[in-house]
């Protein structure tokens, strides 16, 4: 009986290889082959495959021409650059064939995420107050408000592109991120502002938020980020909770952007017994209603990464969620995480598996 193939597939060949090859290992204990590749690599016309298959006698990657496996574990992340643009339609293509089963299908960009969970009365208390930018106008107004804002980018993940400014009497300050590094620009002229609004808005599409205070006692940036996937059994599990702690004066936490991660358990140690009971309630009510919501509104997901905003007053905030999300937060404060992150993907495909034998088709749930 031949072996079933899980096919990892990626942007770039090597991307995340430490993890895709930890995952590879765990192959032959499932009785499946494992494969990576890049979408751009499939010949349009005989649909073989030029990629990269693991051997597990050398427990390497070796180059290699295959089919289009029957499983799919999609780790693309897309943005301006060319390679992304000429992955993202072939992708889109590969989601409609019969013959191929995606763990999950990901998620679309952040303003129709926002949007799905903005219609669920259990979950739109969560989320910041949001727009889509269309004009520097709104961005002008929302200062004059607050004094203060947040530009995200509608596609992007790592704390790339995300934009903090503030304003006062005398300028308006421009921080962002290049790398660890923070970057700023003031502008004592609302009109040189206005312009540099208008050249950013034409690389791409940003939301605008409110600039939450979401920092420790120590005026250190924090998120708590949440893991779930599904199990053996195809239900959401919780993997684990972890803390990204950024540096004294940036207003990110991600891990790219100088942040470090923490464990939950040694974050909450300095609430009260009723603030980490409140927020575990709360942490409940998102993890329990966000993936059903997400899975019925865009299809079959495998796992999500979600962001969790805890302000100085108590109030809880969802401020990404992420299915493609890293390992990094929890693989460096939790070592013994590390067989259940990195046999999921397969356990998960023997699922997927058996159920497509039990239909005699491939599954759309």
């Amino acid at each position: 009986m031949e072996r079933i193939s899980l096919g990892i597939m990626a942007v770039h060949l090597s991307h995340e290889h430490g993890y895709v090859t930890e995952i590879a290992k765990r192959s032959t204990s499932y009785g499946m082959n494992c494969v990576r590749f890049v979408p751009a690599s499939i010949d349009p016309i005989d649909l073989t495959i030029t990629g990269e298959t693991f051997d597990p006698q050398t427990q390497s990657w070796i180059s290699d021409t295959f089919s289009i496996p029957p499983f799919i574990y999609d780790r693309c992340f897309y943005n301006q650059s060319k390679a992304s643009k000429r992955c993202k339609p072939i992708v889109e293509w590969l989601k409609k064939n019969p013959a191929t089963t995606f763990l999950g299908y990901g998620l679309p960009d952040k303003w129709k995420v926002y949007h799905t969970i903005q219609k669920n009365n259990h979950l739109n208390s969560y989320l910041p107050d949001t727009e889509l930018i269309s004009t520097p106008m709104q961005i002008l107004n929302r200062l004059r408000n607050d004094s203060s804002c947040l530009l995200k980018p509608v596609v992007g993940s790592r704390g790339i592109g995300i934009v903090a400014i503030h304003q006062t009497q005398k300028e308006i300050t421009v921080t962002y991120h290049n790398g660890p590094d923070k970057k700023t620009k003031s502008f004592e002229q609302v009109d040189r502002f206005m312009n540099w609004c208008e050249r950013l808005l034409k690389q791409q599409s940003y939301l605008l938020q409110p600039l939450l205070p979401l920092v420790d006692r120590e005026a250190y940036p924090f998120d708590i980020r949440i893991l779930l996937q599904k199990d053996a059994d195809g239900n959401w599990s919780l993997v684990e909770k972890g803390v990204r702690k950024g540096y004294q004066g940036s207003f990110l936490s991600n891990l790219t952007t100088g942040g470090e991660p923490i464990t939950y358990k040694q974050w909450s140690e300095q609430l009260t017994p009723r603030q980490r009971f409140l927020l575990e309630d709360e942490l409940s009510t998102i993890t329990s209603h966000l993936p059903t919501l997400l899975e019925d509104t865009f299809g079959r997901l495998f796992e999500l990464g979600i962001d969790i905003g805890y302000a100085k007053d108590g109030s809880i905030w969802v401020l990404d969620v992420n299915s493609k999300p890293g390992r990094k937060t929890f693989i460096e404060t939790k070592p013994e995480l590390k067989h259940t992150l990195y046999d999921s993907p397969f356990a998960y495909c023997k699922y997927l598996s058996s159920k497509n034998d039990q239909k005699g088709a491939t599954i759309i749930d």
